[in-house]
């Protein structure tokens, strides 16, 4: 090559060189422009400086922070209710006879028939699961099956899981009771001719089979014993507590002076697409002729709030309260066009307001966002 071929080819190189470099730096000055890094620099040094937000304030609902004095009680809707129903467990011949929905069934009397033979109500906590006469093993359901028989008036010995000569017996008088002749009255008790429940007496809920059916649980009961169960808010399970003084006014406006018996703050699953259990209140009657004429009805509770005083504190809507871990809270409030998060701290709660005692900044006719 000669010496002006070189030169020539040098220059060519640093051209292309020169051409190369220029693209890179456009492609890098767009790609800045599309991204805007120093953009997102600022929002990361500011998320770390402050938790103040600028938004579209416009897109908000918002209350205002009042000051005032709370009102000294909260009222509830609630209802009056049995407990959860269940279901008795299926029935093992063809259901000839079903019961009533409403109808309440005391130990020994018939809930169905299967096969023709009256299937009376036995109680409690452990199923029956096999096959009781002379000679099996003891077991805690001998001593079940003996307290149901002298309940009932047929078993005269002493209760215990030993089965003895007493117990056929009893088993045979029961089965006479029952209609049964000839060798079916055998002393020897099966399972599936009683419909076991927890406790007794019981009130049929639901009838879920039909005629003739077979291998179907018959009905679903629930106990005779009515409760008030309301469903309240987070804040007011955070202020509630078993045992604080609440009335129950009855559907014909008579009041019955009472105590919260329960105070559950929710959150369980309930087993159904991730949804969870809300909190409530419950409220126990021992004395059940205050309530049981009303059976299940929509009654009002009315729960004092005992650390009411007369001093004005800041007020906010309860769907203003943003639950935080534990019993911690804040609130968000607008200011021009920022939200600022603000912790709280909160007293009595009633009529969907909450009493704020303590809050770094939040003051009266501040706008908080409500959900």
């Amino acid at each position: 090559m000669t010496r002006t071929e070189a030169r020539r080819f040098s220059k060519r190189r640093r051209i292309i060189t020169i051409i190369i470099v220029l693209i890179a730096v456009i492609g890098l000055a767009a790609t800045c422009v599309a991204t805007r890094p120093w953009t997102l620099i600022g929002h990361m040094t500011a998320a770390n400086q402050s938790s103040t937000q600028n938004i579209d304030v416009t897109t908000l609902r918002a209350q205002p922070v009042t000051k005032g004095v709370l009102n000294a009680e909260t009222r509830l809707g609630a209802t009056l209710q049995y407990d959860d129903a269940s279901d008795f467990a299926a029935a093992t011949g063809i259901i000839t006879q079903l019961p009533v929905a409403g109808k309440q069934i005391n130990a020994g009397e018939q809930v169905y028939e299967m096969d023709g033979v009256s299937v009376p109500l036995f109680h409690g906590e452990r199923p029956f699961w096999r096959t009781i006469e002379v000679g099996i093993s003891d077991g805690p359901d001998v001593t079940q099956l003996e307290q149901n028989l002298k309940e009932l008036g047929f078993y005269t010995g002493e209760v215990g899981p030993h089965v003895n000569w007493l117990t056929r017996e009893a088993i045979k008088q029961w089965q006479r009771s029952l209609g049964l002749t000839g060798d079916a009255v055998n002393g020897v008790f099966n399972p599936g001719s009683v419909a076991l429940a927890s406790s007794a007496p019981i009130r049929i809920k639901t009838v879920n089979a039909k005629l003739g059916d077979t291998n179907v649980s018959p009905a679903s009961y629930t106990g005779v014993t009515l409760h008030a169960q309301s469903t309240i808010t987070a804040a007011q399970a955070a202020t509630f507590k078993a045992g604080d003084k609440a009335q129950v006014i009855l559907p014909d406006n008579t009041t019955v002076d009472t105590t919260l018996t329960a105070v559950d703050q929710g959150g369980q699953s309930t087993g159904k697409d991730g949804q969870v259990t809300s909190p409530s209140v419950r409220i126990d009657f021992p004395d059940q002729t205050q309530v049981a004429q009303f059976g299940p009805a929509t009654i009002q509770v009315i729960v004092p709030n005992a650390a009411a005083a007369n001093t004005e504190t800041l007020i906010v809507p309860v769907t203003a309260l943003i639950a935080g871990a534990g019993n911690s809270y804040a609130v968000e409030v607008i200011r021009g066009n920022e939200i600022t998060r603000i912790s709280v701290e909160i007293g009595l709660v009633a009529g969907a307001q909450a009493q704020i005692t303590k809050a770094n900044g939040l003051k009266e006719d501040d706008k908080v966002v409500v959900s």
